[in-house]
């Protein structure tokens, strides 16, 4: 009786220990993608288009490292009143959210 006691603890003991290193495992591959995608990237370029009605601004910038190479494209601001003061044609520096890819700060650079 002793002996199967002793058996079905150290049996339990094994399971336990690999369940809880394949839920670290699975995860893991989760927890890191979700980090690296919460990931604020800080751009520059000249502002090329403005939607107010839509909160939108169109940025020409260099490449955003670890985001995306150099282009011009359309960003949602939140809030849309970060949009208010720019104008086409001021050089920025932005902040855009790496999941989103939503500006989340926008600064004219001084004159």
């Amino acid at each position: 009786m002793r002996k199967t006691r002793s058996l079905c603890l150290a049996a339990l003991t094994i399971l336990v220990s690999c369940g809880a290193v394949l839920a670290a495992e699975a995860s893991r591959p989760m927890h890191v993608a979700q980090a690296e995608a919460a990931k604020i990237f800080h751009g520059v370029g000249t502002i090329t288009g403005i939607d107010a009605a839509s909160g939108a601004l169109t940025i020409n910038h260099g490449a955003i490292p670890g985001l995306m190479e150099a282009m011009e494209m359309p960003y949602e601001a939140k809030p849309a009143k970060l949009l208010e003061g720019l104008k086409i044609g001021d050089k920025v520096d932005f902040a855009v959210d790496g999941k989103t890819l939503m500006i989340l700060e926008v600064r004219k650079h001084a004159p």
